[in-house]
């Protein structure tokens, strides 16, 4: 399935990774086809992409799986990359429908199961000698007495995204915590959103650092690595603007070790956290295409065709130096930044002016917005509208 005709199936269209896959396969020849299920998505607006309708996996899950597999049905066998980790878990309630018919780009789910719970990914990157957060997991509010991580401390869900007694998709991000009362609350509500467990971390100071790596048979066809230079809440976050690094071993040997370990297959970023010359502390691993995908496309590592494609390596080489930014995520930095530094944050914490500075001054080249393709953006620009 790596010839030119290949269909392509892109599970949820709406993030931006989902346009960066959508662009470089389309520049390439295949014949994309993206979930559309808002105004607000971005790749079926791109030049090039059919679109089919499905309602979002986070909000309808089991339909949005049901609609995928109605489409992978729908003529030659396709190629189904999903492109956000509600897509990851609504494929998977009828994967082994969808796989009789379509290639489906994830590692087998006992595989991806390490990834999405980030104790099992603490586990393993401890075993592969990885530095990680000191860590405590509540799976009820009563366990939350014992919690021995020190304030400041960062509280997020075990999972980003979790499927509900009712067969759909939610999702929480992380809290920032100065004590002990936030803490709870924190936690307290991923729990009552039906998160299996509540992680407290350590809050880890530094730069987020993605080493992004295409895996084949243990070793890495293709290597990637970004640094963030914003981030949409500036006590942590997404990006809004990152650049391009040179892969040093001190980044990247840490991420090759983790991924062997869980025994990887495909696609996957690694998340760390790095202050200055120090060893880098993982965040966590985003194991489906990532919010900064079009920076490595346009350096020169063209991961979604890469990926498509089957590739082997040696690994490509690409453009340091190269920054991008997402508007979208400035903007919202902005609103973020207007409400003020998190009570007790130890971080540096940007001025309104800054913020403003950044969206008028300090912008660069955006990851959705191209005059060759305005379609995304201003799809992008009605969805925050409605």
């Amino acid at each position: 399935m790596s010839g030119a005709k290949a269909r392509i199936l892109l599970a949820d269209g709406g993030p931006p990774a989902a346009l960066a896959c959508a662009r470089s396969l389309v520049r390439a020849g295949y014949r994309v086809e993206a979930s559309r299920s808002g105004v607000g998505d971005r790749a079926p607006h791109s030049r090039g992409v059919d679109t089919f309708p499905a309602p979002s996996p986070a909000v309808e899950a089991p339909e949005f799986s049901r609609e995928v597999l109605a489409k992978a049905r729908a003529g030659d066998r396709a190629i189904v990359i999903p492109c956000s980790e509600g897509a990851v878990l609504a494929l998977e309630i009828r994967r082994a429908e969808i796989e009789q018919v379509a290639d489906v780009l994830l590692p087998p789910s006992a595989i991806l199961a390490r990834v999405l719970d980030k104790r099992l990914t603490l586990e393993a990157a401890e075993k592969a000698g990885v530095a990680v957060p000191r860590t405590f997991a509540a799976e009820n509010a009563a366990a939350l007495g014992g919690c021995p991580i020190p304030f400041p401390a960062v509280v997020k869900p075990c999972r980003s995204r979790w499927v509900t007694s009712g067969g759909n998709v939610a999702g929480s991000g992380p809290a920032f915590a100065a004590d002990a009362t936030g803490m709870r609350a924190a936690a307290e509500r991923m729990l009552d959103q039906g998160c299996p467990a509540a992680l407290v971390q350590e809050w880890v100071p530094g730069t987020g650092v993605g080493v992004s790596v295409l895996m084949r048979e243990g070793r890495a066809a293709a290597v990637f690595v970004h640094r963030r230079l914003r981030e949409v809440h500036p006590a942590g976050g997404p990006s809004s603007a990152a650049e391009s690094v040179a892969p040093e071993p001190a980044l990247v040997d840490p991420a090759l070790a983790l991924l062997r370990e869980l025994r990887w297959e495909g696609l996957a970023m690694v998340e760390f956290r790095r202050e200055g010359t120090a060893a880098p502390v993982l965040m966590e691993v985003n194991g489906r295409p990532w919010g900064t995908l079009g920076l490595a496309v346009d350096a020169g590592v063209d991961f979604p065709r890469l990926l498509v494609e089957r590739f082997a390596g040696p690994p490509p080489p690409y453009r340091v130096g190269l920054v991008r930014r997402w508007l979208a995520g400035d903007v919202k930095r902005l609103l973020l930044t207007m409400r003020g530094r998190p009570r007790g944050f130890p971080g540096r914490f940007p001025s309104v002016g800054e913020a403003i500075g950044d969206i008028l001054v300090r912008g660069a080249p955006d990851f959705v917005f191209r005059w060759a393709d305005p379609g995304p953006f201003l799809g992008e620009v009605l969805g925050a509208l409605a």
